[in-house]
């Protein structure tokens, strides 16, 4: 019964390291060449699979790079639809208080017009009539000065 203890720990054992690992028996040189094919081959599957899963992440950056640029062009266009909006917005405006501020000026430049016509007619009328009437009124006082004083002309 000790042989079987002793044989089933050796295969669990050997079973338990990796075949890389594992050294062969001296006797068997085909173990050795099953061994090298077998890390080849699974360095050659581990290469594939690498280059697989690197693929798979370019291909996930481009698809994440587009689906960011598609995103960005768009928020890009609507942004930029936006500042038009407001600058058609502020031309008009512009245009309103440009219009207003001509009319104003336009109605300041006849007002004032009017008011230097009248003010012009009202002195010359001050001028024709209050100076003869105050230069008649002077002479009148003039008159009665000297005939209070008996001063002839």
């Amino acid at each position: 019964m000790k042989k079987r203890r002793n044989s089933k720990a050796r295969v669990s054992e050997f079973l338990e390291t990796p075949l890389a690992m594992a050294s062969p028996p001296d006797d068997s040189p085909n173990l050795a060449f099953f061994t090298k094919t077998s890390s080849t081959n699974l360095a050659s599957s581990s290469i594939d699979d690498l280059k697989r899963h690197i693929d798979r992440s370019h291909s996930e950056i481009l698809m994440d790079f587009d689906a960011s640029h598609s995103r960005l062009h768009k928020r890009f266009k609507s942004q930029t639809q936006a500042c038009e909006q407001v600058m058609d917005e502020a031309e008009k405006d512009y245009k309103k208080v440009y219009q207003r501020i001509v009319e104003s000026k336009e109605a300041m430049k006849g007002s004032y017009e009017e008011f230097m016509a009248e003010a012009q007619a009202s002195a010359s009328r001050a001028c024709k009539t209050s100076i003869t009437e105050l230069s008649q009124s002077f002479e009148k006082a003039l008159d009665a000065l000297r005939v209070r004083f008996g001063i002839s002309h």
